[in-house]
């Protein structure tokens, strides 16, 4: 088996968050990054609490005519691409053995909803399109080699980093880089999102009470937007340079469940299947895990069936605890599964689980720890990173420590 390993992590998160420090204290210190949403109050949107960026990315050295045709998610892809090449410190590298591989849930929402009926000139052609943060990263990097975007809801970001992953163990690249991208905060997406007949957004009014994941007063999401980079590299050719290594990638395991298009399988029985395999891929044992980074929506349906997939794989009285950092900065749909990986590559790194922020009062339905109340300092050398999605999608990601 051939281990991977994340050498370089970059982000454009709510709270100003930037660098892998940055991402680290907000999420191992449970400082939720959340803020009231009210810029479609008129539009009778109510007042949500989400990750939203108070700015617009910066992207250091780019010409400001290149910067001015493009939008804010094309910005936050390149600024976390940038930053996380920086962090791995790759240096000069072939540019026909890198490549970027991008998720997206649903492509450019704010160009579609904001500017399209105002869009001229060449350079607005190029917001309308999902593909473009990727290609636009390609140019700006030298990359030339595969280049591509996904769209697979909120497992995206799996999809993206077991494609890259194919790449490198295919000795087709040396380096690669793997964004998520995501900017749901639109007028017509949250109507939906909180309309009675589909509400999955919580209606708190403050950063503490608008999602608290695996808490029995728990009453839906949050969103967030922004974008995460990871870079990618073959343990040996990290080793050979001297990379500071978060973690090793061992294996992906991606599945469909083939059941309801909105609602999860509540038995957990299926994604403990895949769980299993994707263990027995990485030639770890169950003992080996012991840590789970939740998907944790703050939802029944996801809360209640990824903690009954956990007790079937670890035992009903298992000591693996199972968390989620979506309090901090939100759900970001086709990059929340890569917050979710830098966050387990994070806590593997510094040995330290991180809180479900803002949860207090444990549901007994969940029935595991999901550490309340403050990070803890453990010996962990393995664990696994779970993402569901719409459409009945199910991945899990397992990590080890370096």
């Amino acid at each position: 088996m051939t281990r991977l390993a994340i050498t370089g992590m970059g982000f454009t998160l709510a709270g100003g968050v930037r660098t892998a420090g940055d991402f680290w204290h907000r999420v191992r210190e449970g400082e939720s990054a959340l803020t009231a949403h009210t810029a479609f109050n008129d539009r009778g949107v109510p007042t949500v609490m989400a990750g939203q960026l108070t700015h617009d990315p910066v992207v250091e050295g780019l010409d400001p005519k290149h910067a001015s045709k493009y939008s804010r998610e094309i910005l936050a892809a390149l600024a976390s691409i940038d930053e996380a090449l920086a962090d791995a410190g790759v240096g000069d590298f072939d540019p026909h053995r890198a490549g970027v591989v991008a998720s997206s849930s649903r492509g450019p929402l704010q160009w579609w909803e904001r500017e399209f009926d105002s869009a001229s000139g060449i350079g607005q052609v190029l917001g309308g399109l999902p593909g473009a943060p990727a290609s636009i990263a390609a140019i700006r990097t030298g990359v030339q080699g595969y280049v591509t975007t996904v769209s697979s809801a909120c497992v995206g970001g799996t999809h993206a980093l077991r494609s890259a992953a194919a790449e490198l163990r295919s000795d087709e690249a040396d380096v690669m880089v793997v964004v998520g991208h995501e900017f749901p905060l639109t007028a017509n997406l949250l109507q939906v999102y909180t309309d009675p007949k589909s509400r999955v957004l919580s209606l708190g009014t403050t950063a503490a009470d608008s999602i608290r994941p695996y808490d029995a007063d728990r009453d839906g999401t949050a969103l967030g937007e922004g974008a995460v980079a990871l870079v990618l590299e073959r343990e040996a050719d990290a080793l050979a340079r001297g990379a500071h290594v978060y973690a090793w990638v061992l294996a992906t395991g991606v599945a469909n469940e083939a059941a309801h298009p909105t609602t999860m399988e509540l038995s957990g029985e299926k994604t403990a299947a895949l769980a299993e395999r994707v263990i027995k891929k990485s030639d770890l044992s169950v003992g080996d895990i012991g840590h789970v980074c939740g998907h944790g929506t703050g939802t029944r349906s996801n809360d209640v069936a990824e903690s009954r997939a956990v007790r079937r794989v670890f035992g009903d009285d298992t000591e693996v605890t199972l968390t989620s950092v979506k309090p901090i900065f939100g759900h970001l749909f086709g990059a929340s599964s890569l917050v979710n990986v830098a966050a387990t590559a994070s806590m593997l790194d510094a040995q330290t689980i991180a809180p479900t922020a803002n949860s207090v009062r444990a549901d007994a339905e969940c029935g595991l720890d999901s550490v309340f109340g403050g990070a803890r300092r453990t010996d962990v050398r393995a664990a696994l990173s779970f993402a569901f999605a719409l459409g009945s999608q199910s991945s899990v990601v397992a990590l080890q420590a370096a």
